[in-house]
This record gives C-alpha cells, structure tokens and sequence, in this order.
C-alpha cells in the first residue's frame, strides 16, 4: 500500500529462505510510520477519505483507526476553513504540482486546536494515474507559542531601544583577509541617535565608522571598540573628551559611552554631558556664592545685647521678596563702659555682594570710632569717608541712623544721615523723633556739621524703635502700588500700645539679674507673621516688601526714684556719646556678649 504500485518485494544479497524469514520491504516502511508518534503520517484516497491511520496521527488528532478509516480529512479543519473551501483547495494544488505545503490551525476530537505544519504529496502510479495522497502534519504549537513570545520580546525590545533617551548604536565588524578588524559598519541608530548626533543618524546606516568619524581612530574609539569585540569585556567611558570636525566646524562634548560585545560587533550607548556639566559647574559657583553670602550677611547681623538686666534689646531681619537677592541692611549695638549704649541701624542702597561688603566695612569702622569715643558728627564724617573708599560707583550712597542712651537711661541722642527717625513710645503715645537730618552717606558730603545731632529727654517707661527704609516702603496691600508708609507705622503702633499702655518690668522682674528669655528662630521672621504685629500689619510677605532691619530698645520701668537704682556709681549726668570705649565692666569686650534675637517689638500681649 506504501509503494508506487507494479514495484515488487525484492531482497538482495539474501538466498531465498533468508528473505522469506524476513518481513517485505513494504512491510517494513508500514511498521516505521505506524510508530512514529511525533507525526500525523496517513493516507488518504483521490476524494480525501482517510484510508491509513498510525500512532502519531492517533496521538496529535485524538481519533482511533476505527474512528477514523473512510471519514472525510475535513473533519480536521475549523469549520470556517472548511465553508472557505481550503481542504479542497490543498487537495488540488497537491495534485496539481505534486505537493502541498501549509500552516494553519487544526482540530482535534475532542474540539481543541491545535497549529499545525502540513505536507500533502500526491502519489501516482508508472503511468501517472492518481491513486491517493501522503498527509503528514506535525503539531508545532509549542513552537509557535515560542515564536511569537520570540517576536514580541524583540517587538519590546525595539520599543524600548528606539524611545530610549539615550542615543543607542549597533555596529557590526569589517575584516580584512587575515580576519582582522579594520573597521565598524553601521547596522542601526535609534531615534535618539539620529536627534544628538553630530551627523544626521539617518543617512549613518550602512557605512562605516572611519568614514563617518575619522577622529575615532586618533581618539582612541575605535581601538576600543576592537578591544571590546576581541576580548568580549565591556567598556565604561566616563567623561570621555570628544572633538570633531562636522560639516567644517569643530565640536567639543563630553560623553559618557557604554561600549558592549553583541555578536561579531559592538553595541554603544552614550550621552552628552557637555551641558550637565557646565550646570554642575555653575550649581557649584552658585553654592560657592551663597557660602560667600551667607557670611556677609551674618557681617551684617551680628549678635548683639546689652548687659543691663533692666534694658531690653531686640533686633529683626525680614528678607523681602526678592529673597536670592543678598540684602544690604545692618544694624549694631555696643554697651560702653560707663554703661551708655549705643545702637546703629543702616541701609546700603542695592543689593549684592559689593553693597554687602560696603556695609559690613561701615559696621565695622561705626564699632571701632565709638568704641574709641568719637562724637556723632565726626564718626559719620568718618563713616562718609569709609563709604567713598569703599563704593564701586559713585551712585551708590548709604543712610543710617546713630542713637546714644545715656547710662542714667534718661537722654539720648539721635544723629541721622538720610535715614528714616526712630520711633518713640512713651507712657503709650507713638510720635516720631522730630530731629534733624543730614545728607546720606556718599551724597554731597561736607565737614563734621553736616550732621547735626539731637539730645533728647526720655520719660520712663519708654521704647525706641528703629528699622530701614524697607518697613515703610513697602506696598500697603496686596495689588496696589501705595506704601505703607511712616504714617501707618505709626498708627499700627499706636494701636498696640493703646492696648497695652504700661508694659511695666521686663518678662521676669526688674530686680532680678535674669535675662529674658527669648525663644530663638535666627534672623528670620516664621512663614507667617502673628497676628496684631508690625509684620502682619505691613503685610510683609504677601505685599512683596523690601528687605528691612529693626530694633527696638526698651527703657526701664518707672520707679519711684526715676529708675536711678539702676544707675548707682555712674554720673547721673549723660556724658557726650561715645565719650568712653574699652571693656564692659565683667571685662568682655561688648561685640561677644550674649545675642538675644528679636522676638517681638512690644512685651506681650502686645507685639509689634
């Protein structure tokens, strides 16, 4: 049934009883199919019934011989193959040419499918006559599920390489006779490549890298990548210095290449960190710069006190809204031997490291003129005269304001150059010290009486608030351009001491020796100013204001001797300002005494 038919059983090289012992030819091709199990192997007649079944066939269809033996092969197809009509259409293209070759899915018996592979032979007798055909169908879902796991993993794969934003290159290796590299061909640039390139990756493909980038052999590149293909270890370029030359013009970068064996070539990968760099680079001048800021402006806000347990002495920094800006205000304090207390505040106009460093040179030359006793007049001539050896341009110009207390806590003295007066609360009325102003520094500066000074009388309890030119200035409310201004300040202040009129001793008793204690939060105001302050009521951070500085210096309380406990062996009479320098009678110099940060202008429940 397996041979062509007019062939005969013939043994050869066997006598004639040998060969009767063993089974015919035929025979024995009919016991191979019948145990092959891998394939479908059977016949079926010139209409397609099935007319020859064997193990493997019984296996992959789930069909018996005697289930199977004189059915229609079309039982094996989805039914929508067989309406399409493409079982007869294999029949006759393998009568036709002589062999059908297919894939689709079949079915089993028991309804399952399957994908299966299939050849369709047809067999002829000597005279050409169709008598049947040979079916084998091998069931290759296993490798098919792996096929298009295969397909889809590179589908992935290609997905991922072309959106990555690193630039990704293959290369495969060009040899010479001997079976050496001599170059590199581009096989693939992915989009990355093709954008950051310095030549187009579009028209790379297919040539090859000495011709695209000559300056890979001088560089060191291409060696590298040779190393890579004939020893199969990985390559990690870090800050790797490339210069070419493109379209006539050079190009300098710095990448950062990952060079990777992937059959008989190479895969690279690498970025462009000219551009992180240069950022890295200026983060660190930055950071640098700040360093340098951070301490001018600690220059400009010292720590500062008085060591009488009966004066209290506050400061603030507000920062405005321009807060990368250095700012350029400053304040100091210093107690003089002979217990008189001085106190300065100043603006220099701008910001900036080089306003920065002026004002730290005038705080500076104010401590040591009073500490060495020069009067208000000569020491802001002596100020001017720092001012116009200090200034870059002749534009820039300073103002401040010096105030004296005498030791008795009863006078002081006020010399203004430019800047704003201070404030003075006594017994609950606010009025502005209404004294004389001289020019601001570095303006139409002139001898020692351009700076006149005034001596006032104080009435205890009293309180002297100076600030900058930023606590006035700024804008009143948010989305208007009017300025707070001295008026308001002074009505805010009014306010809060009309609540409070007589704050009476300090926090803990005016005859104790204890300092107040004053939680402490820096130089700078919390995120949101209290209510019923000074801050809220300037509205500083939601009005932009400028950057500002403050004090506030509070007298003793009324007593029935005026306060003069306090001042036992000193000269009742207030001596000239800045009349004595030296140490402080514990034998401190003033500049390292205890700092206490302003908390608030006016002792609770009032604050400033």
């Amino acid at each position: 049934m397996w041979l062509r038919r007019g062939q005969g059983n013939v043994g050869c090289g066997m006598s004639s009883q040998e060969a009767s012992k063993q089974p015919s030819t035929g025979e024995q091709f009919r016991l191979l199919v019948a145990a092959v199990k891998d394939y479908a192997i059977f016949l079926l007649d010139p209409e397609g019934r099935v007319v020859s079944w064997n193990a493997g066939a019984e296996r992959i269809k789930g069909y018996r011989a005697q289930e199977i033996l004189g059915e229609s092969f079309t039982r094996f197809y989805p039914p929508q193959d067989v309406a399409a009509g493409y079982p007869a259409a294999a029949l006759g293209q393998a009568g036709e040419h002589g062999r059908f070759v297919g894939y689709g899915w079949r079915v089993r018996k028991d309804g399952s499918r399957f994908f299966a592979h299939v050849t369709i032979t047809a067999l002829r007798d000597d005279d050409g006559t169709l008598w049947g055909f040979a079916k084998v169908t091998q069931d290759i879902t296993e490798q098919r599920r792996q096929q298009d796991e295969l397909a889809a993993s590179a589908a992935r794969f290609r997905t991922a390489v072309e959106h990555l934003l690193d630039p990704l290159v293959l290369l495969s290796a060009v040899r010479d006779a001997d079976g050496q590299v001599v170059d590199f061909r581009y096989e693939y640039v992915n989009p990355a490549h093709v954008e950051q390139a310095p030549i187009s990756g579009e028209g790379v493909v297919g040539r090859q890298l000495l011709e695209v980038h000559p300056e890979a052999a001088s560089s060191g590149l291409f060696e590298a990548y040779r190393k890579v293909v004939e020893t199969g270890e990985p390559i990690f370029w870090d800050a790797f210095g490339y210069e070419g030359t493109v379209t006539n013009r050079p190009v300098r970068r710095v990448l950062d290449i990952r060079v990777a064996k992937l059959d008989d070539g190479v895969l690279v990968t690498w970025r462009n960190m000219t551009e992180r760099l240069r950022t890295q680079q200026q983060l660190i001048e930055a950071r640098a710069q700040a360093e340098v800021s951070q301490r001018l402006q600690a220059s400009l806000l010292p720590a500062v006190s008085v060591d009488d347990a009966a004066v209290e002495l506050l400061t603030r920094y507000q920062a405005g809204g321009q807060r990368a800006l250095l700012g350029a205000d400053f304040y100091d304090a210093l107690q003089l031997a002979d217990g008189t207390i001085a106190v300065l505040v100043g603006d220099v106009a701008g910001h900036g490291p080089d306003e920065a460093g002026v004002a730290v040179a005038l705080r500076v030359a104010w401590r040591t003129m009073t500490l060495t006793g020069h009067g208000p007049a000569e020491l802001l001539a002596g100020l001017d005269q720092v001012l116009l050896r200090e200034r870059r341009t002749e534009e820039l110009f300073t103002t401040v304001a010096c105030v004296w207390v005498s030791p008795d806590r009863l006078q002081t003295t006020v010399a203004l150059a430019g800047h704003p007066p201070p404030l003075l609360i006594e017994a609950g009325q606010v009025r502005v010290l209404d004294v004389p102003h001289g020019p601001a520094l570095g303006i139409d500066s002139g001898d020692d009486e351009s700076w006149p000074a005034s001596t006032l009388t104080l009435e205890r309890p009293w309180l002297l608030l100076g600030y900058t030119d930023g606590l006035i200035e700024g804008r009143h409310r948010p989305g208007t351009t009017d300025r707070f201004g001295i008026e308001r300040l002074v009505d805010a202040v009014t306010e809060l001491a009309g609540q409070h009129p007589q704050p009476t001793t300090a926090r803990h008793g005016a005859g104790r020796e204890r300092r107040p204690t004053v939680r402490r939060r820096g130089n700078r105001l919390p995120r949101r100013p209290p209510r019923g302050t000074i801050s809220s009521r300037c509205r500083w951070r939601r009005s932009r204001c400028w950057d500002t500085v403050g004090f506030v210096l509070r007298g003793p309380s009324a007593s029935p001797d005026g306060g003069r406990k306090r001042a036992t062996g000193v000269n009742p009479e207030p001596p000239s300002p800045g009349a004595h320098h030296g140490l402080d009678p514990r034998g401190r110099h003033p500049s390292c005494q205890r700092h206490r940060p302003i908390g608030r202008l006016l002792p609770r429940p009032g604050r400033l």
